[in-house]
């Protein structure tokens, strides 16, 4: 990952929030405390500890960055209860609510978080995918493309079909 592709990263889920759509809407946004602010800041800091770690052994200042940025992006997880690893996600990244926990999984491009969510560890989630409200999804299983996950599901088996509805507990296909 270089640098202008983090930039266009960076970009890219900044454009996911209307509130931050101009530098005088990102300044009431501050300065009213959005939720959105401070989420899409979260982001922003995970992906720049996801470059400074990527390139933490050409450089020693990358380790520094890398150090850096992992404090302020765990700091501002605790407050919103966001508790993400680097590298988990693809591009376009969506948080709309907080209180979302991610384990070592891998999650694809574009992917929307609906708030309330656990991903665990060896979990693999396409590109396009929607968790909604408290939606789980635990252990080894993947999920592909364009699959919506219903409020409340938990998930503990993998749905190869693209473009299909799960949910229920355990999670079935819906539609």
């Amino acid at each position: 990952m270089n640098k202008r592709e983090i930039k266009e990263t960076i970009k890219k889920e900044r454009s996911n929030y209307p509130c931050l759509k101009g530098n005088l809407h990102t300044f009431y946004a501050w300065l009213c405390q959005d939720r959105d602010y401070y989420v899409f800041q979260y982001i922003k800091r995970m992906r720049m500890t996801e470059y400074h770690y990527a390139l933490r052994d050409s450089n020693k200042f990358h380790w520094l960055g890398y150090i850096w940025w992992k404090h302020r992006k765990n700091k501002l997880g605790r407050i919103l209860n966001l508790d993400m690893g680097e590298g988990a996600f693809g591009p376009g990244l969506y948080i709309a609510h907080t209180n979302i926990i991610v384990g070592s999984a891998k999650i694809g491009s574009n992917c929307k978080l609906h708030g309330q969510n656990c991903i665990g560890s060896g979990a693999e989630i396409g590109d396009h995918c929607e968790l909604w409200v408290g939606a789980k999804v635990f252990g080894p299983c993947k999920l592909a493309d364009n699959i919506t996950v219903a409020a409340g599901a938990v998930v503990i088996d993998s749905f190869e079909e693209e473009g299909i509805t799960i949910g229920g507990v355990p999670a079935k296909k819906l539609k």
